[in-house]
């Protein structure tokens, strides 16, 4: 019997996490969770990585997080749409991880930045996503 974790329910939003600490405190070993999205293995989460403000040596994906509205450009092979697009009837979260810069937090951390949801997309390799923010109380948004 598989057991299915909600990542969640082990984060607290505004909580900074490398993916040092993501990697020891769930027993990951793929090296998968070094890309910008990441489904870990037996859990109905999936995870956001997003750097406004790409180093010179990444692609320069356009992505920024305005309030409660998320624009993100998705992988260039489109690999990882589906999970993204079909998160709600597939009973996955969005969970974002964000930062302006590699340097805003100590050892490269990223803010929890809380669950999301698929709003619209557009476009192809990459996609062009919007995700909106679930915010607490509202269905699906128990944090």
């Amino acid at each position: 019997m598989t057991t299915s974790v909600k990542t969640s329910k082990f984060l607290k939003v505004g909580e900074v996490y490398t993916r040092n600490e993501l990697r020891n405190g769930f027993h990951i070993r793929d090296a998968a969770l070094n890309n910008g999205i990441f489904k870990p293995k037996g859990h109905t989460s999936v995870w956001l990585f997003i750097t406004q403000e790409k180093t010179r040596d990444r692609r320069p994906y356009r992505d920024s997080l305005v309030g409660d509205t998320l624009r993100m450009e998705g992988q260039t092979r489109g690999r990882t749409d589906p999970l993204i697009q079909s998160h709600r009837n597939a009973d996955l979260e969005l969970l974002l991880f964000y930062r302006q810069s590699k340097r805003e937090f100590p050892m490269a951390g990223f803010r929890y930045e809380g669950k999301f949801q698929y709003e619209s997309s557009e476009g192809k390799y990459p996609t062009r996503f919007v995700l909106k923010r679930i915010l607490q109380g509202s269905p699906n948004g128990e944090q």
